[in-house]
């Protein structure tokens, strides 16, 4: 049985001193999910769309992608276990044999490579309507930021 997805984008990167906090979601709901600094910034990078002199892990992964005819069919996050978010990339080689893989990844690639790739990024739909709203919050750190 398929489950039910809900697509969500990067609303917001705000990075600490000990990480990032990425808030996700959609018109009904924003959430957040934490992942380290450095790839925090590699995100805020993508998200702001900003060039970088060096190319970045993304960057590597697409060009990798494109050198192989591989592309992306799907990201999603599909389960969380006190805090920690689980992710899966499905993806598709092309050639004389076709080859579709389900690749476990952390959800800090999976939203690097929907927006690298610029693909949707989803989420179980089940997974999603248990999590917190975070809508407030991160209004309240936009007005903050802009003061």
């Amino acid at each position: 049985m398929k489950q039910a997805n809900t697509t969500i984008q990067v609303k917001q990167v705000v990075i600490t001193s000990s990480g990032a906090c990425l808030f996700l979601g959609n018109s009904q709901k924003i959430f957040m999910i934490y992942v380290d600094i450095i790839m925090g910034e590699q995100i805020r990078f993508l998200f702001n769309k900003k060039t970088q002199s060096r190319p970045l892990t993304s960057d590597f992964i697409r060009y990798l992608f494109l050198s192989f005819d591989i592309s992306i069919q799907t990201l999603v996050l599909y389960h969380a276990d006190k805090g920690t978010f689980y992710a899966k990339a499905v993806c598709r080689q092309a050639g004389p044999v076709t080859r579709i893989v389900e690749l476990d990844i952390r959800p800090s690639d999976a939203i690097m490579l929907s927006l690298s790739f610029n693909k949707p990024l989803t989420i179980d739909t089940q997974l999603f309507e248990s999590l917190s709203d975070a809508s407030e919050l991160l209004e309240n750190f936009s007005k903050t930021e802009q003061s």
